[in-house]
């Protein structure tokens, strides 16, 4: 199962973990990992080509298949973005609730 933390500070979201496998198919056809990974991965280029890591607002772990994105700084086009990896994690937690769990933290 993918397990994904969200830490949030009253609204904003100051950190995001995911880690873990699916495991809803055979490797290398399983397509909730694969989705979860493009998305999660397309946030993490997006995050660094805005500049957010170098400006270090905000840092990036990549590790073992496992990611954790770290806000040091609060940026309205960053929540944005993080915002956007939140609604697309819960699309796919609704289409596929037995391989994505998302949980919710209070920091």
């Amino acid at each position: 199962m993918i397990r994904v933390n969200i830490y949030k500070k009253k609204q904003d979201i100051t950190k995001v973990t995911i880690q873990g496998h699916a495991q809803a198919d055979d490797y290398g056809k399983d397509l909730v990992c694969a989705g979860v990974s493009a998305i999660a991965t397309g946030v993490c280029n997006t995050i660094a080509k805005k500049g957010y890591i170098d400006q270090k607002m905000c840092s990036i772990e990549l590790k073992n298949g496992n990611i954790m994105i770290d806000v040091l700084k609060n940026d309205e086009t960053l929540q944005v973005i993080l915002e956007t990896l939140e609604i697309s994690l819960l699309s796919f937690e609704d289409g596929y609730h037995q391989f994505i769990k998302i949980t919710y933290k209070e920091e």
